[in-house]
């Protein structure tokens, strides 16, 4: 906690510009790029999820034009088809102010199928499955390894297991990245990422 992940992030959709350096996408300076044409091609779902007051339907389209079978899909491909199926109003329940009357888990299926919906060129999970057990984490992470074919996937994650099969692995420690690489170099060279292992892949 605290190491500075979610500030180096940050950089990505411009919500802040470095002081020193450059963030590139594809070679282009960041910089160059008006914030409002980034953002379009950017997906965020972050632990603290967003819901708004209307109906389930309407938080996933949020701020989308969107027809019934596209939002369906992106429900299904978050794993939150099923459970919103169950419900007696389906897709269609009045949802509170901040989605009080749904639970983390159910809140954080409903964010990541917004996000999907988005089909966005670069999805950021910043801690987006910290809510949901370990095997619906893994539907989800399977799903989201389909979708991100031809796109960018940045994950922020405590668990090592969110991480695992990602191409690249930063870690940080003290606000400094510390180590990168596949897991594999990174437990033959990174301290940090050693420890981390040990705690929690192998346990005892």
């Amino acid at each position: 906690n605290g190491c500075g992940k979610t500030t180096l992030l940050g950089l990505l959709p411009r919500l802040f510009d470095p002081a020193d350096g450059v963030v590139e996408i594809d070679g282009q300076d960041l910089r160059t790029v008006r914030r409002p044409e980034l953002r379009r091609q950017i997906g965020v779902v972050t632990q603290e999820t967003v819901m708004f007051r209307g109906t389930i339907r309407e938080n996933i389209a949020f701020g989308q034009e969107a027809n019934d079978a596209a939002i369906r899909a992106a429900a299904a491909l978050a794993h939150a088809a099923e459970y919103i199926d169950a419900l007696p109003l389906g897709f269609d329940p009045p949802v509170a102010d901040l989605g009080t009357s749904l639970s983390g888990g159910q809140r954080q299926r409903i964010a990541i199928a917004r996000a999907l919906l988005r089909a966005p060129s670069l999805l950021i999970l910043d801690e987006a499955t910290s809510q949901i057990d370990a095997e619906s984490e893994e539907q989800i992470n399977a799903a989201v390894a389909e979708f991100r074919a031809g796109r960018t996937l940045v994950v922020i994650a405590h668990r090592l297991s969110t991480v695992l099969a990602a191409d690249r692995i930063v870690v940080m420690e003290a606000g400094r990245i510390v180590g990168v690489g596949t897991h594999q170099e990174l437990l033959e060279r990174c301290d940090v990422y050693q420890r981390l292992a040990k705690t929690q892949l192998m346990p005892g």
